[in-house]
């Protein structure tokens, strides 16, 4: 039955009731559901309501390329398991908290593999300046759009969702793409060679009618996505991860050009990077970040408990970033991830509570 009922939603509109407003709250949490049985989600979301937490971000589709959900268009990350997309909403919405699924947009296998589904359509990949294939979505290819779109549209119709929260919507690190059909399309429209341009010094004519022209892909790419969740749950809520305003520097090759996204009504509500572990570094993140984005549009910091680039060792620590987050000028905070932030829940409960008190209710009985 929920074969048919998915495959249908995949073909025709669907309407679901949703939660009110596009803020989705001051304090959530990402969930990299590394514990997938039933009672350890029920547990975990239980303690993350209890402390405040108002709504969370699972991990739907990840940078491997594959799902957390019981997809038919995704390999899936653990075949046979329970559903987890499917239990932490029944969790968060018994706990009155939100749930945004996270889906890594264009990482299908990250910078060193391929994904199942990227070796089954190489051309589908972006290519590195060495000419290897890595593991990324071409914004550039239309198939490939159409993919990702189609993973939106099974996620958003397949699932009682209040939103979902978009990562990886950018390129990789480093200079690319040099597949044929981005030298090609590059071509095309500006009458150089990608991979002349690739090698342009930074702030020059040639480098940035390369890095627009990328910009103008990967725009595209979230114009599809926007135009898919309208077509199939209208009005629901989109927001997205970015690195932040420092990406517009002229050192970096990401694209990822979200201040359009805000300005053509794309996104619902952005969540830049935090992750620095120097107090004057992360002021000047959220302060830098505060200034780009516009008065009134919902702005979440990323608090990385843990992550590759660093740790907070304390709930003193994690305390003391969120409560610099609220003075200059942040709507709200993330937390990355709710398991790493889980030991620390306890004592920041009454701080946390605190925060989230004018925005208790998230629309979930």
């Amino acid at each position: 039955m929920r074969l048919l009922f998915v495959l249908s939603c995949l073909l025709i509109p669907c309407s679901y009731s949703i939660a009110t407003g596009k803020s989705p709250g001051a304090i959530g949490a990402y969930m990299s559901l590394r514990d997938r049985s039933p009672e350890a989600i029920d547990n975990l979301i239980r303690e993350a309501a209890e402390a405040g937490i108002q709504f969370v971000i699972p991990l739907a589709k990840s940078t491997s390329g594959r799902a957390l959900y019981k997809s038919h268009i995704v390999p899936e990350a653990h075949p046979g398991s329970d559903d987890a997309l499917e239990l932490v909403i029944k969790a968060a919405h018994k706990y009155g908290l939100r749930v945004y699924p996270w889906i890594c947009v264009n990482s299908d296998g990250g910078e060193e593999a391929l994904s199942p589904t990227l070796e089954s359509h190489p051309d589908w990949c972006i290519v590195n300046a060495n000419g290897q294939r890595v593991g990324f979505i071409d914004p550039s290819s239309k198939e490939a759009r159409q993919y990702v779109c189609s993973i939106i549209r099974e996620i958003v119709c397949g699932y009682d969702v209040d939103g979902i929260s978009l990562d990886y919507v950018r390129y990789p690190s480093g200079r690319n793409c040099f597949c044929d059909r981005c030298i090609r399309m590059f071509r095309e429209s500006s009458g150089y060679d990608a991979r002349e341009a690739s090698r342009a010094q930074p702030g020059t004519d040639l480098w940035r009618k390369w890095r627009a022209w990328r910009m103008k892909q990967v725009n595209l790419e979230m114009q599809e996505i926007r135009k898919t969740v309208e077509e199939v749950k209208p009005g629901i809520p989109i927001s997205s991860y970015v690195w932040g305003v420092h990406t517009y520097g002229q050192g970096f090759q990401t694209c990822q050009d979200w201040k359009t996204w805000i300005r053509k009504g794309l996104i619902d509500w952005i969540n830049p990077s935090g992750y620095v572990y120097n107090m004057k570094d992360f002021q000047k993140r959220v302060a830098e970040n505060r200034k780009e984005i516009p008065e009134g549009f919902p702005y979440l910091i990323t608090i990385g408990v843990r992550t590759s680039h660093g740790q907070l060792n304390s709930a003193s620590e994690v305390k003391a970033q969120v409560d610099e987050a609220i003075k200059l000028g942040a709507d709200g905070v993330i937390f990355f991830t709710l398991e790493y932030t889980r030991q620390y829940l306890a004592e920041l409960a009454p701080f946390l509570r605190q925060i989230a008190q004018p925005d208790r209710d998230p629309g979930k009985k």
